[in-house]
Formats: structure tokens, C-alpha cells, sequence
């Protein structure tokens, strides 16, 4: 079992990372970043275990996988991951100095999903040889956090929050979110939560609390009253 006290790796080393991939890339490849990541870029952490990604396709995770084998990267097995990894749903690679890259095909942790408008709102940040690297937006940080439920989430969700964000674009994108969700989740209702946890905790308000309530209720009644046909 590897334990959950690996370093920090800084924005230095994530940069030489990408640019290591972007060496030995036969096909060119987008990736969207997210995560602590995102963070360390953002200025808002000085540094990160991991680079959490998103692709596209199956194609590309094939792409991306196969390079990072290349690069000394090796895929890490069920046996050797805590649980909360193992339920990530992400191919997990790390190389010899315990860096990792969180692997994750559309859908991250089985639950926010890579929109159209998402990546509109992404930032470019590195455009190499044949890697071009997106940074998902602080809003959809912001949104994604309030979904999963890491040992940091809450943390990571109060250094966003007092970043200053659109929350907007939080909203918008958690209802969208909720709307496609077959499974019937709530996306309302778990980020009221996580906003509640905010202001107990850390003092913040975020201003669209009282609406995600409201939204939540709505939906709850609907859903029961489908249940009751």
C-alpha cells in the first residue's frame, strides 16, 4: 500500500513534466488540467503531488498513457492505491521520484463531466511541439471540489473562494451538470452542503448558497412526485 505522505512536487516540475511529454508525443494531444494542478499554476498552492488531467477520448488516454510509459512512468495497480484513489475511476501513473498523473477519460471521479462550456472556459497554458495543455477555469474548480470528496476539498474550496470567482458560472454549470445526470444525483444539493461546510468552518458566504437551497428543494419535490406516479 503507498501512503499519502509523498512531497509536494512545485510548478517547476509539473512545467519539466509536461514539456518531458511533449518530447516524446508521436500525435498531437490536448489535456485539461485540474486539481492541485491547477492550483500551483493559479498561485493559490506552492505545489502539487500530482497532475490530474482529463482527455477527451479513449483515444487519447491511449496517447497519453503510452507516452507517459515512455517518460518512466509505470501504471499503478488496485494493491497499491488507497481507497479513496481506487475510487477516483482514473488511471493512476507514477514514476520513480513518486510523481503521479491522475488519469481521467471524460468524466472526472464519475461525476463532473467535460462540457462544451467548460472547455470554452479553460485556459490555454502550454502549447508545445504536439501537447497542448487547458486549465480548467477557478469556477469549475470550484464546482468539481464541491462534488468529490478529498481530505482537502473543503481547503481547496475556501483558497478559490477567496480568489475571487463568478459564481454565476458556478451555478450555470452546476445546473447543467444536475440536468444530465441519469443517475438522478442532485448537483445542487451536494454543493449547498459543501457551501454550508464554508461558512461553519471558514467564514465564507458564497452569495449563491440561498439559490442552490432553493434549486435543491425544487428538484427533491419533483423527483418525488415522479416516484409517486
Amino acid at each position: 500500500m503507498i501512503g499519502s505522505d509523498r512531497r509536494n512536487f512545485d510548478l517547476e516540475y509539473v512545467t519539466k513534466e509536461l514539456r518531458r511529454l511533449d518530447e516524446i508525443l508521436r500525435e498531437k494531444l490536448n489535456i485539461y488540467l485540474l486539481g492541485g494542478a491547477v492550483m500551483a499554476v493559479d498561485g493559490l498552492k506552492p505545489g502539487t503531488k500530482d497532475i490530474d488531467v482529463i482527455v477527451e477520448r479513449e483515444r487519447d488516454h491511449k496517447i497519453l498513457t503510452n507516452s507517459l510509459e515512455g517518460c518512466g512512468y509505470h501504471t499503478l495497480q488496485p494493491q497499491d492505491l488507497t481507497k479513496p484513489y481506487n475510487e477516483l475511476s482514473a488511471t493512476i501513473m507514477q514514476n520513480l521520484e513518486e510523481f503521479r498523473w491522475d488519469i481521467f477519460i471524460e468524466y472526472v471521479a464519475k461525476k463532473l463531466f467535460l462540457t462544451k462550456t467548460i472547455k470554452q472556459r479553460a485556459n490555454k497554458i502550454y502549447f508545445g511541439k504536439k501537447l497542448i495543455v487547458f486549465l480548467l477555469s477557478k469556477e469549475d474548480m470550484f464546482l468539481m471540489k464541491g462534488m468529490t470528496e478529498g481530505d482537502r476539498d473543503l481547503e481547496d474550496m475556501a483558497l478559490i473562494a477567496r480568489s475571487d470567482i463568478n459564481y454565476d458560472l458556478v451555478l450555470n454549470e452546476c445546473t447543467s451538470q444536475s440536468e444530465r445526470d441519469k443517475r438522478g444525483h442532485i448537483w445542487e444539493s451536494s454543493l449547498y452542503e459543501k457551501c454550508e461546510e464554508l461558512k461553519e468552518k471558514y467564514g465564507i458566504d458564497v452569495p449563491i448558497r440561498n439559490k442552490l437551497r432553493k434549486i435543491s428543494e425544487d428538484r427533491m419535490i419533483k423527483a418525488k412526485g415522479k416516484r409517486a406516479l
